[in-house]
């Protein structure tokens, strides 16, 4: 017994001298503090750090708000970067170029199935000195969060194009995702009609694009820029209302709410009116649009189309037989719709599938709960589509 209680006497003695061994040690010089500890958020991460009372006085990195070292960027227009963020940081016009050409293509093929992304899109950056001398009260421009970035339609000899601006000196992620945003405001100002727009809240628009934004981030996998996503407030909670409007009802019923919706913006508990959109009359749709198409891979003596069907945006998990023309989907609102082979379609409709190589023009005639009645416009043969 008493050989037990020396041991545990040691054990204690050890334990103590251990705790004692600890210091606080600060997150960025990495000396010990003997003073005052001051604990520093890091915004990206949301991890708490310990910083010494030197340290805490060091400019502050306008991604993370840690203290920047000798290791950090100082970048011309008096903003830091840490070193952690200065290593994915896109700093010249010619890099957040390319980013947005990537960005652009990306898009187009997350959304190819529903929608293509304005082309007419001139690409520059702009610092916050710019930021400073531009936004006034009152601009016209379209602002992502935090000023990350602007686009600004322009008219040049004749024809309609987009200034997009995009802040310098953002992580590789961050800038995607406000590329990403401001190619949405680009779609709205091409396919929303006048009238739509100007009873569309700037808290919807700016949801619908923070959602394009959240789906390319994650096709990605980008978790990081998802959570900065939903975290701010910018959208004053659409975003969240987009998101499960989105995975509810699909991305096709949100361009159309975009398009034809009789609501200024998505409401919690009443996501289902995203189906209830008001179209103009067929004549006036058909002059402000061309015929809607789909193009389907395959080759003319193959037995089935691949990628008919997908789980979310991009993922293959179906093929359909050559040739069959398949309902995907009928939403009752005040005007209903239907997705035929992966498209979104109303009543009144005209509209081309290709199919085996061969392009079908369609009339949508009627909608129904569990059917669709469509006429191939070049036999004459009317078809009922069910489920």
């Amino acid at each position: 017994m008493e050989k037990l209680k020396r041991c545990a006497i040691l054990i204690i003695i050890l334990v103590s001298f251990a705790a004692a061994a600890e210091v606080d040690r600060c997150a960025i010089c990495g000396k010990e503090i003997n003073g005052t500890v001051y604990l520093v958020t890091d915004k990206v991460t949301g991890e708490k750090l310990m910083v010494c009372g030197d340290c805490v006085k060091l400019p502050s990195c306008f991604i993370c708000g840690l203290p920047v070292n000798s290791d950090g960027l100082a970048l011309p227009d008096g903003r830091y970067l840490c070193a952690r963020d200065k290593r994915t940081a896109v700093l010249t016009a010619n890099e957040a170029r390319q980013v947005a050409e990537e960005v652009h293509d990306r898009l187009d093929r997350l959304f190819a199935r529903f929608t293509s992304i304005p082309t007419n899109v001139d690409v520059t950056v702009l610092d916050r000195i710019d930021v400073d001398q531009m936004f006034q009260p009152g601009g016209n421009d379209f602002e992502s969060p935090n000023l990350l970035g602007c686009i600004q339609p322009e008219t040049d000899s004749g024809q309609k194009r987009y200034s997009m601006r995009l802040m310098t000196g953002l992580p590789l992620a961050e800038m995607q995702a406000t590329a990403a945003h401001e190619f949405s405001h680009a779609w709205v100002g091409e396919n929303v009609p006048p009238l739509r727009r100007g009873s569309l809240s700037r808290n919807a628009e700016e949801g619908f694009c923070e959602l394009v934004a959240y789906l390319l981030m994650d096709s990605q996998n980008e978790e990081g820029q998802k959570k900065f996503i939903l975290k701010n407030l910018y959208t004053r909670g659409q975003v969240e209302l987009f998101i499960e409007a989105n995975r509810m009802y699909g991305f096709d019923q949100i361009l159309d709410w975009m398009k034809y919706g009789d609501t200024p913006e998505l409401e919690s508990g009443r996501l289902d009116k995203v189906r209830d959109v008001v179209m103009p009359p067929p004549a006036a749709m058909a002059a402000s649009r061309p015929a809607r198409s789909i193009s389907k891979s395959a080759e003319p003596n193959a037995s089935v189309l691949t990628a008919v069907e997908t789980n979310g945006m991009n993922t293959p998990i179906a093929a359909q037989a050559l040739g069959t023309l398949k309902i995907q989907g009928i939403f009752l609102g005040k005007s209903p719709s239907a997705i035929i082979n992966g498209h979104s379609v109303f009543p009144d409709d005209r509209f081309q599938v290709t199919l085996g190589g061969k392009t079908l023009n369609l009339h949508c005639l009627e909608i129904r709960k569990d059917s669709v009645q469509i006429e191939n416009m070049d036999t004459g043969i009317k078809e009922d589509l069910r489920f």
